[in-house]
This record gives structure tokens, C-alpha cells and sequence, in this order.
């Protein structure tokens, strides 16, 4: 195994270790904006940009917008004006359908798209293969920031890309999963988005105490003039995070047809695959010696981005910016 990264953290981590990832996936699934539809079919949100008034924007206003305000941040960063752009995306999105809206959004911010590239292939390209010449396949495990999302890659020859078998992903955060399942018996089955977004917020506050040392926290919520109340163990929680990763690394194994035996290396990436007990639940499925974790996972994307990005740039003799997509639960992937 390549010595890991040194690198400090705080067990409290265990306890937020889906929280980013869980907002991320509750913003793709249920939109939190307001929604309206005009005369001309077309769905708006009321959202404000900037330090603008709340207005109605389309889907596509908004993310142009969003591209116009990275591209910007970029030029100021760098002294150059910016017309090429890659564009990082999830491994587990619709590649044919994600690409055209993107695109399109791209040409109206003024740029051109010169090349996507899916997360789990970034990693994975970061590193040289251990395995001897012929096929080679990785799980590469990143979890951090907003992303969890496991992903199994192979090729059968090493001048070969690595294509993507499986992917697990939007597995969201299992407290809040808890108790969405809890509330029908009490509250009905009809939750709209404002609700569901009260319940994260409850969610958080329960991990937020428990960080600051209660023994147990408190999750409390009302819904037409009833009130739920669950108390929340830090152990229980914990184990139920953990659990988790467990069931996404079986479920892509399983969806690829590939024994965890089969698997050459494990690429880490995300600043949570340090925390020792995240390991210890990949050394339940792999061997040390398949770990790649020799650059730190918490700098793994972002020095892997870097080096890509210099390629494009080299290529096209102009500066290319990259840019990992926001998705603001105005269409699911």
C-alpha cells in the first residue's frame, strides 16, 4: 500500500460525513425555488442573481448566469480572457442529455465547450496503473464535499481510456432518509419541497449538537399542528453513515458483475477518505496494497483538474478554464 496522506481530522466528521452530498442530492431531487409556469409552457424559478431582486429566471438563464460568473473569476484570477472551457461531470449523469443542455448553456455564456470528463475518470487518470500490461480495473471511491459517488472503471488495454462500468451515486444523507421514511404514519405522504428542506435543516441541527458534545440530539418538527419529536445517538448515527458506504460499494460491484477481488486498485478522492474509519471500511472489501492514495484524496481532484486543464491549454495555445457543474435542482440528472 502507498503511505496515505497525513493529514488531521476530527472523528466529529463521522457524524456530517453525508451532510454535503445529502444537500446536493435533495437539490436534485426537489427543487427550492418556487416554481411557476408561463403561458409559453416554460417552467421559472424565483431566485435572485447577484445582488439583484428575486425574479423569475428559467432553467437556462440561471445556469448561464452561473457559467458567465465562474468564467469571470477565472479571467480575473488569470489576466486572460477565457473562450474554451472543460467541464467536470458526475460519472452517474446522462452523458447524451447532460452534454446538450450544457452545451447550450455554454454557447448562450459566450464560451465553448471543448471537452467533458466524468469525475471517477479524472481520478483514475491521476495515477499509473499498478497491474501489469492488459486489463486493468479501478474503483475509484470519492466522498467529500458534495460528492459520494463510487464508480468502477476498466480497460483492457493500458494505451486504452477507461470506460466506466458502474456508478453509484445521490445516495443522499441516511438521517434524513430515516426520517422521511418515519413521518407517512404521522404526517402523510404528501411532503412538498419546503418541507423536506425543514427536515434536513432539523437533521443538521441534531448532528450540530451531538458535535459539540451533547450525548444524544434532538430532531423536532411540526406539520399542520402536529409535532414529531426523535432523539438522535451519536453512535447510532455513525454506524448508520458507515453502513452506508458499505451498501454503495456492494451495489456498484454488484451492478458491474465484478468480484471485489477483481479489482486492481482503489482510487481515493475526497478530503472524508481520510478519516480513519472510512478506511477501515474499505479494508472490509479490498487489500491495502490496492489502495492509491499516495496524493492526499482531500488535493486529488483539484491537482489532477490542474494538470488536465494545462494539457487543453497547451493544445489549444489558449487559456481553458474547467468547471464543475452546479445543479440546482432545476432538472434532475
Amino acid at each position: 500500500m502507498e503511505p496515505p496522506a497525513q493529514t488531521s481530522c476530527s472523528g466529529n466528521c463521522l457524524l456530517h460525513l453525508h451532510s454535503a452530498a445529502g444537500e446536493a442530492w435533495l437539490q436534485r431531487h426537489y427543487c427550492p425555488f418556487q416554481r411557476h409556469v408561463g403561458s409559453d409552457g416554460i417552467s421559472r424559478f424565483w431566485v435572485s442573481i447577484g445582488n439583484n431582486e428575486p425574479t423569475y429566471l428559467s432553467a437556462h438563464e440561471i445556469l448561464t448566469s452561473h457559467f458567465q460568473s465562474q468564467i469571470a473569476d477565472f479571467e480575473r484570477l488569470h489576466g486572460q480572457r477565457v473562450q474554451n472551457i472543460v467541464v467536470l461531470i458526475p460519472a452517474s449523469s446522462n452523458p447524451n442529455r447532460y452534454q446538450s443542455q450544457l452545451s447550450a448553456v455554454a454557447a448562450a455564456a459566450g464560451v465553448r465547450i471543448v471537452h467533458f470528463i466524468q469525475r471517477s475518470v479524472l481520478a483514475a487518470s491521476a495515477y499509473r496503473s499498478l497491474s501489469t500490461p492488459g486489463r486493468r480495473t479501478v474503483l475509484v471511491f470519492e466522498l467529500g464535499g458534495q460528492f459520494l459517488e463510487i464508480s468502477l472503471l476498466s480497460t483492457e488495454d493500458q494505451d486504452q481510456g477507461l470506460n466506466i462500468m458502474a456508478t453509484v451515486s445521490d445516495l443522499g444523507c441516511p438521517l434524513f432518509n430515516y426520517m422521511v421514511a418515519v413521518f407517512p404514519s404521522s404526517f402523510g405522504n404528501d411532503f412538498d419541497a419546503v418541507f423536506l428542506h425543514n427536515i434536513r435543516t432539523e437533521c443538521e441541527r441534531a448532528k450540530d449538537a451531538l458535535c459539540l458534545g451533547s450525548a444524544i440530539g434532538e430532531f423536532k418538527i411540526e406539520r399542520l399542528g402536529m409535532e414529531m419529536r426523535q432523539l438522535v445517538d451519536r453512535g447510532w448515527l455513525v454506524q448508520m453513515n458507515l453502513k452506508l458506504l458499505r451498501s454503495g460499494i456492494m451495489r456498484c460491484l454488484r451492478e458491474a458483475g465484478v468480484k471485489k477481488e477483481a479489482v486492481d486498485e482503489v482510487v481515493l478522492a475526497g478530503a472524508s477518505c481520510n478519516i480513519p474509519a472510512v478506511r477501515r471500511v474499505l479494508l472490509e472489501f479490498f487489500q491495502e496494497q490496492k489502495f492509491r492514495c499516495s496524493i492526499d484524496p482531500a488535493n486529488l481532484m483539484s491537482l489532477s483538474a490542474q494538470q488536465y486543464i494545462n494539457n487543453f491549454s497547451s493544445t489549444f495555445n489558449n487559456p481553458v478554464a474547467i468547471l464543475e457543474v452546479l445543479n440546482l435542482g432545476l432538472y434532475s440528472l
